[in-house]
């Protein structure tokens, strides 16, 4: 485990030192990559084969939900809640999945949800939205977005009360999404307002998009080109199944036109190995130091993108568990931050 250095991305470059763990257990994979030459569409879908709910834990209640989309298209939802609980509400969670806007399932999420009603006393709601190229991107955003304005209408009935906190949470692409939608939230003066965004393993900027100006600080996308599991050819396969436009700032929020001020307190989980890790970083460092926005940040060393999903009963992902509690916990005690009350909106 490591904190981020408050220095330029040469340091950076550290977080790929081999972590030991990883190192014995990668030989079990056989040379496995996430998408390589020769993979379609299909046999990658094939891959991601779409999983069961876990076993539920106790004194946590789910329950799906659907919810319509701008055009008439219903997603899933799930809502998890505390059994029991008193009918005061809860603050209020909604995390969506990763997959690269390619493949994903709100089950994805399922830890972090559990873990918010049961360690941080709230309501969280994971939800879907529609794969590309099935869809045209931008439409997986605009499903998302049409979600969490249901969920901030509808929060009542859900048992939960955002003024108590209103967090966005979600894993690569996911994260990516809510950061976008962070932004569009802000700029469109919607209401409750938003007060935390957890962000894990973001992927917010297509790298060939990153301003000249900020271009010497990413040097992982050459320095982790090659990293177990998920490495920048996956990524390059992902990218060319969405076929977003140059330099759109929905799926590259770095680049969002109207900047960054003003945005909630961001938690960034960041995987040492992850050709991403210098993304997530300098928008780390653009959020904290160019417009003070409050940032948490935990780097696994030598720890490649989503790996606590890849081996789930190894060391490190125990301690990613930890970690993303304590990352949700700090984004609960600041949800003070604004000191809205329901009268000011």
């Amino acid at each position: 485990m490591a904190s981020i250095p408050l220095t330029p991305s040469a340091d950076w470059a550290s977080f790929s030192a081999p972590n030991a763990e990883l190192e014995q257990l990668l030989p079990s994979l056989g040379g496995f990559t996430i998408a390589g030459p020769g993979t379609t569409l299909d046999s990658f879908r094939a891959m991601s084969i779409p999983r069961a709910p876990s076993e539920k834990w106790a004194g946590v209640d789910e329950k799906d939900i659907q919810i319509s989309m701008r055009d008439g298209y219903v997603n899933r939802a799930r809502v998890y809640s505390s059994s029991g609980g008193s009918s005061e509400g809860k603050p209020l969670l909604v995390m969506l999945h990763g997959g690269g806007w390619v493949v994903g399932q709100l089950e994805q999420q399922e830890t972090e949800c559990r873990s918010w009603v049961r360690k941080c006393g709230g309501v969280a709601v994971g939800v879907e939205h529609r794969l590309c190229p099935d869809v045209k991107f931008p439409v997986p955003v605009e499903d998302t977005f049409d979600a969490l304005k249901w969920i901030a209408a509808n929060c009542e009935s859900l048992g939960a009360d955002p003024f108590k906190a209103f967090v966005l949470g979600g894993i690569s692409s996911g994260a990516t999404t809510m950061t976008t939608i962070s932004h569009l939230w802000r700029d469109e003066g919607l209401a409750p307002p938003l007060t935390g965004l957890y962000i894990s393993v973001p992927t917010v900027c297509v790298v060939a998009d990153i301003p000249e100006k900020y271009k010497s600080r990413v040097l992982s996308w050459e320095q982790n080109k090659d990293a177990p599991v998920f490495n920048r050819a996956s990524s390059g396969f992902l990218h060319r199944a969405v076929n977003p436009n140059p330099s759109d700032p929905l799926r590259s929020p770095l680049l969002f036109p109207t900047g960054h001020k003003n945005l909630p307190p961001t938690y960034f989980l960041i995987g040492g190995t992850d050709p991403w890790r210098d993304v997530g970083l300098l928008y780390e460092q653009i959020l904290r130091e160019e417009n003070a926005v409050k940032t948490k940040v935990d780097v696994f060393p030598g720890l490649p993108h989503g790996f606590w999903s890849i081996f789930p009963g190894s060391q490190f992902a125990r301690e990613h568990r930890e970690k993303s509690d304590e990352g949700l916990m700090w984004l609960l005690e600041h949800s003070d931050r604004l000191a809205i009350t329901k009268q000011e909106v």
